[in-house]
């Protein structure tokens, strides 16, 4: 491989490195200060180590999970079969008919799904059951109940 085709293979990867990372490679010299800029900083500080002026500060609030009662479990169920995690709707709606499913997260081409129940009135086998028996046109579910823990929201 020519030098010239390497640099631009290494240049390409640091863009998309930087990229993914949410870093911008224009600003990387931005943490870096020089004293003038610490002192003019330092300046417009409170002695709370807020600016001044800023008395507020708005964080993007997290978004909230549903909340369960105490006591309830969580499972993950791993699916498999043709183009079975391709169909979360119809996977949720089968669960959330089983007495005592109180929320299901299935992820959207995942091969796993995290439902949070009640253990006096269903089990993971149950649940793991329920999605054998679903299918469709050119598709269809297997559960089996995992070992893992959620590894995802």
């Amino acid at each position: 491989m020519s030098l010239q085709r390497k640099i631009i293979i290494c240049t390409l990867s640091t863009l998309l490195f930087t990229w993914i990372s949410g870093l911008n490679p224009l600003q990387a010299d931005e943490g870096h200060m020089h004293h003038e800029e610490t002192t003019e900083k330092k300046e417009k500080m409170d002695h709370h180590g807020k600016e001044k002026g800023m008395h507020h500060l708005h964080m993007p609030k997290k978004k909230a999970g549903p909340e369960f009662p105490e006591g309830t479990k969580e499972v993950v169920i791993d699916l498999s079969g043709p183009f079975c995690s391709r169909h979360p709707e119809e996977i949720t709606s089968s669960l959330m008919k089983l007495e005592g499913v109180l929320h299901v997260e299935a992820f959207n081409s995942r091969d796993y799904i995290l439902v949070h129940f009640n253990g006096d009135h269903v089990t993971p086998d149950v649940m793991a059951t329920t999605i054998d028996g679903l299918k469709g046109s050119g598709w269809r579910c297997d559960g089996t109940v995992s070992t893992r823990r959620r590894t995802e929201r």
